[in-house]
Protein backbone atom coordinates (compact mmCIF):
# COMPACT_ATOMS: atom_id res chain seq x y z
CA UNK A 1 0.00 0.00 0.00
CA UNK A 2 1.70 3.26 -1.25
CA UNK A 3 -0.35 5.72 0.87
CA UNK A 4 2.57 6.33 3.51
CA UNK A 5 4.64 6.82 0.64
CA UNK A 6 2.39 9.46 -0.59
CA UNK A 7 1.65 11.18 2.19
CA UNK A 8 5.41 11.33 2.90
CA UNK A 9 6.15 13.13 -0.59
CA UNK A 10 3.77 15.47 0.67
CA UNK A 11 4.11 16.41 3.73
CA UNK A 12 8.40 15.90 4.64
CA UNK A 13 10.48 18.40 3.93
CA UNK A 14 13.30 16.37 4.08
CA UNK A 15 14.49 13.51 2.37
CA UNK A 16 14.17 9.56 2.06
CA UNK A 17 17.18 7.90 3.53
CA UNK A 18 18.31 4.67 4.33
CA UNK A 19 17.44 5.69 8.47
CA UNK A 20 14.09 7.77 7.64
CA UNK A 21 12.02 7.15 5.26
CA UNK A 22 7.77 5.88 5.38
CA UNK A 23 7.30 1.93 5.87
CA UNK A 24 5.12 0.66 3.12
CA UNK A 25 2.98 -2.19 3.54
CA UNK A 26 3.45 -4.84 0.59
CA UNK A 27 0.79 -7.49 0.19
CA UNK A 28 1.10 -10.85 -2.15
CA UNK A 29 -1.66 -12.46 -4.07
CA UNK A 30 0.98 -14.95 -5.37
CA UNK A 31 0.79 -16.23 -1.53
CA UNK A 32 4.15 -16.75 0.01
CA UNK A 33 5.53 -13.50 0.07
CA UNK A 34 9.26 -13.72 0.32
CA UNK A 35 9.17 -16.58 -2.04
CA UNK A 36 7.28 -13.88 -4.21
CA UNK A 37 10.19 -11.23 -4.07
CA UNK A 38 12.15 -13.92 -4.44
CA UNK A 39 10.75 -14.40 -8.17
CA UNK A 40 10.80 -10.66 -8.69
CA UNK A 41 14.41 -10.47 -7.81
CA UNK A 42 15.33 -13.22 -10.53
CA UNK A 43 12.59 -12.31 -13.08
CA UNK A 44 11.26 -15.48 -12.50
CA UNK A 45 7.81 -16.01 -13.90
CA UNK A 46 5.64 -18.38 -11.25
CA UNK A 47 1.52 -17.84 -11.71
CA UNK A 48 -1.45 -19.75 -10.08
CA UNK A 49 -4.83 -20.28 -11.47
CA UNK A 50 -4.83 -18.04 -14.62
CA UNK A 51 -8.18 -19.09 -15.48
CA UNK A 52 -9.41 -17.13 -12.27
CA UNK A 53 -7.39 -14.02 -13.61
CA UNK A 54 -9.79 -11.80 -15.41
CA UNK A 55 -7.97 -11.37 -19.26
CA UNK A 56 -6.28 -14.52 -17.90
CA UNK A 57 -3.26 -12.74 -17.32
CA UNK A 58 -2.50 -13.51 -20.91
CA UNK A 59 -1.12 -9.75 -21.76
CA UNK A 60 1.17 -9.21 -18.54
CA UNK A 61 2.33 -12.69 -19.21
CA UNK A 62 3.85 -11.87 -22.74
CA UNK A 63 4.99 -8.16 -21.43
CA UNK A 64 6.64 -10.10 -19.04
CA UNK A 65 8.68 -12.23 -21.54
CA UNK A 66 9.60 -9.06 -23.87
CA UNK A 67 11.06 -7.69 -20.29
CA UNK A 68 13.36 -10.71 -19.93
CA UNK A 69 11.00 -12.62 -17.49
CA UNK A 70 11.70 -16.47 -17.94
CA UNK A 71 9.17 -19.13 -16.20
CA UNK A 72 10.30 -21.01 -13.50
CA UNK A 73 8.76 -24.00 -15.02
CA UNK A 74 8.25 -24.38 -18.95
CA UNK A 75 6.60 -27.56 -19.05
CA UNK A 76 3.76 -26.43 -16.79
CA UNK A 77 4.12 -22.59 -18.33
CA UNK A 78 2.72 -24.61 -21.32
CA UNK A 79 0.11 -26.01 -19.95
CA UNK A 80 -1.25 -22.61 -18.13
CA UNK A 81 -0.34 -20.68 -21.35
CA UNK A 82 -3.69 -22.78 -22.79
CA UNK A 83 -5.52 -21.45 -19.41
CA UNK A 84 -4.39 -17.75 -19.92
CA UNK A 85 -5.97 -17.77 -23.63
CA UNK A 86 -8.93 -19.27 -22.81
CA UNK A 87 -9.65 -17.09 -19.90
CA UNK A 88 -8.75 -14.10 -22.27
CA UNK A 89 -11.12 -15.70 -25.16
CA UNK A 90 -13.60 -15.72 -22.66
CA UNK A 91 -13.54 -12.31 -21.16
CA UNK A 92 -13.14 -10.64 -24.69
CA UNK A 93 -14.93 -13.08 -26.87
CA UNK A 94 -15.24 -10.31 -29.36
CA UNK A 95 -12.72 -9.20 -32.07
CA UNK A 96 -13.70 -5.13 -31.68
CA UNK A 97 -13.09 -6.09 -28.00
CA UNK A 98 -9.99 -8.02 -28.19
CA UNK A 99 -8.37 -4.80 -30.61
CA UNK A 100 -9.53 -2.37 -28.01
CA UNK A 101 -7.93 -4.14 -24.72
CA UNK A 102 -4.97 -4.48 -26.87
CA UNK A 103 -4.97 -0.68 -28.05
CA UNK A 104 -5.84 0.38 -24.38
CA UNK A 105 -2.45 -2.21 -22.95
CA UNK A 106 -0.18 -0.88 -25.52
CA UNK A 107 -0.99 2.72 -24.62
CA UNK A 108 -0.68 2.60 -20.95
CA UNK A 109 1.51 0.08 -20.47
CA UNK A 110 4.28 1.13 -23.06
CA UNK A 111 4.96 4.63 -22.27
CA UNK A 112 8.58 5.48 -23.48
CA UNK A 113 8.54 2.06 -24.24
CA UNK A 114 7.46 2.40 -27.73
CA UNK A 115 10.21 0.37 -29.41
CA UNK A 116 8.73 -2.58 -27.54
CA UNK A 117 5.43 -2.49 -28.54
CA UNK A 118 6.63 -5.18 -31.51
CA UNK A 119 8.41 -7.42 -29.86
CA UNK A 120 5.38 -7.35 -27.21
CA UNK A 121 2.92 -7.95 -30.16
CA UNK A 122 5.17 -10.46 -31.87
CA UNK A 123 5.80 -12.48 -28.41
CA UNK A 124 1.78 -12.28 -27.79
CA UNK A 125 1.14 -13.54 -31.81
CA UNK A 126 3.38 -16.60 -30.58
CA UNK A 127 1.94 -17.72 -27.67
CA UNK A 128 -1.69 -17.27 -28.88
CA UNK A 129 -1.13 -19.12 -31.88
CA UNK A 130 0.29 -22.18 -29.94
CA UNK A 131 -1.63 -22.07 -26.81
CA UNK A 132 -5.09 -21.20 -28.43
CA UNK A 133 -7.24 -24.29 -28.07
CA UNK A 134 -10.62 -23.09 -27.12
CA UNK A 135 -11.47 -20.92 -30.71
CA UNK A 136 -12.38 -22.02 -33.95
CA UNK A 137 -10.22 -22.05 -36.83
CA UNK A 138 -11.26 -18.88 -38.56
CA UNK A 139 -11.86 -17.06 -34.78
CA UNK A 140 -8.05 -18.04 -34.46
CA UNK A 141 -7.04 -16.64 -37.53
CA UNK A 142 -8.78 -13.97 -37.14
CA UNK A 143 -7.26 -12.97 -33.60
CA UNK A 144 -3.83 -13.46 -35.43
CA UNK A 145 -4.83 -11.22 -38.31
CA UNK A 146 -5.40 -8.33 -35.82
CA UNK A 147 -2.22 -8.87 -33.38
CA UNK A 148 -0.10 -8.68 -36.88
CA UNK A 149 -1.96 -5.43 -38.23
CA UNK A 150 -1.27 -3.83 -34.70
CA UNK A 151 2.33 -4.97 -35.60
CA UNK A 152 2.27 -3.39 -38.37
CA UNK A 153 0.83 -0.06 -37.30
CA UNK A 154 3.58 -0.20 -34.79
CA UNK A 155 6.20 -0.48 -37.27
CA UNK A 156 4.49 2.10 -39.28
CA UNK A 157 3.96 4.44 -36.57
CA UNK A 158 7.59 4.83 -35.64
CA UNK A 159 8.49 4.88 -39.37
CA UNK A 160 10.61 1.26 -39.49
CA UNK A 161 11.25 0.16 -42.65
CA UNK A 162 12.31 -3.95 -41.93
CA UNK A 163 14.66 -5.71 -43.69
CA UNK A 164 11.64 -7.78 -45.93
CA UNK A 165 14.27 -10.97 -45.22
CA UNK A 166 13.21 -10.74 -41.42
CA UNK A 167 9.39 -9.84 -42.04
CA UNK A 168 6.77 -12.80 -41.44
CA UNK A 169 3.56 -12.13 -43.25
CA UNK A 170 0.39 -13.23 -42.13
CA UNK A 171 -2.96 -13.85 -44.39
CA UNK A 172 -6.14 -14.75 -43.61
CA UNK A 173 -7.88 -16.88 -46.16
CA UNK A 174 -11.58 -16.17 -46.94
CA UNK A 175 -14.05 -18.56 -46.43
CA UNK A 176 -15.00 -20.02 -48.97
CA UNK A 177 -11.31 -21.10 -50.04
CA UNK A 178 -12.02 -23.53 -47.50
CA UNK A 179 -14.50 -25.10 -49.56
CA UNK A 180 -13.83 -28.47 -51.56
CA UNK A 181 -15.39 -27.19 -54.77
CA UNK A 182 -14.11 -23.61 -54.43
CA UNK A 183 -11.63 -22.93 -57.95
CA UNK A 184 -9.86 -20.56 -58.38
CA UNK A 185 -11.43 -19.96 -62.27
CA UNK A 186 -15.01 -19.22 -62.35
CA UNK A 187 -17.34 -18.60 -65.54
CA UNK A 188 -19.73 -15.39 -65.37
CA UNK A 189 -23.20 -15.73 -66.10
CA UNK A 190 -23.74 -13.00 -68.96
CA UNK A 191 -27.24 -11.22 -69.24
CA UNK A 192 -27.58 -10.23 -72.95
CA UNK A 193 -28.45 -6.68 -73.26
CA UNK A 194 -30.99 -5.87 -75.67
CA UNK A 195 -32.14 -2.21 -77.11
CA UNK A 196 -35.89 -1.81 -78.10
CA UNK A 197 -36.12 1.02 -80.75
CA UNK A 198 -39.21 3.12 -79.96
CA UNK A 199 -40.89 4.58 -82.98
CA UNK A 200 -41.32 8.20 -81.40
CA UNK A 201 -37.93 8.32 -80.80
CA UNK A 202 -34.93 8.00 -83.30
CA UNK A 203 -32.44 6.95 -80.52
CA UNK A 204 -31.71 3.95 -78.80
CA UNK A 205 -32.93 3.41 -75.52
CA UNK A 206 -32.52 0.76 -72.70
CA UNK A 207 -35.27 -1.37 -71.74
CA UNK A 208 -35.74 -1.70 -67.78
Amino acid sequence: MLDSLLLFYECSQNPMAETFHPTIMGESVYGDFGEALDHLRHKIICTRNPEEIRGGGLLKYCHLLVRGFRAASESEMKSLQRYMCSRFFIDFPDIGEQQRKLESYLQNHFVGLEDRKYDYLMTLHGVVNESTVCLMGHERRQTLGLIAMLAVRVLAEQNVIPNVANVTCYYQPAPYVADGNFSNYYIAQVQPVFACQQPAYSTWLPCN
